[in-house]
């Protein structure tokens, strides 16, 4: 992956907003609520997550296996994959 474009990924993720979130889950027609992006938004922000590398992909994970449930976080993580492979 473009060093470039992963660093730009990564600013996004550290500033996501809930609202923000919210419409990219409305966008890409995920089933999730404004309380659950509030709380993923507010775990994400200022964590450098990374999720182009195993560790970040990780921490991702698990904060969205916690939030939204694991099925749902699977098929956002197949989602990513994706749009990745794009890039």
């Amino acid at each position: 992956m473009n060093p470039f474009i992963e660093q730009l990924v990564i600013q996004k993720m550290n500033r996501l907003t809930s609202e923000e979130l919210y419409k990219y889950a409305e966008q890409y027609d995920i089933a999730v609520t404004k309380q659950q992006t509030a709380n993923i938004a507010r775990r994400v922000q200022n964590q450098n997550i990374n999720p182009f590398q195993p560790q970040g992909q990780k921490r991702l994970r698990k904060i969205l296996d916690e939030e939204i449930g694991a099925t749902l976080a699977a098929r956002l993580e197949q989602q990513f994959e994706q749009l990745a492979k794009n890039l």
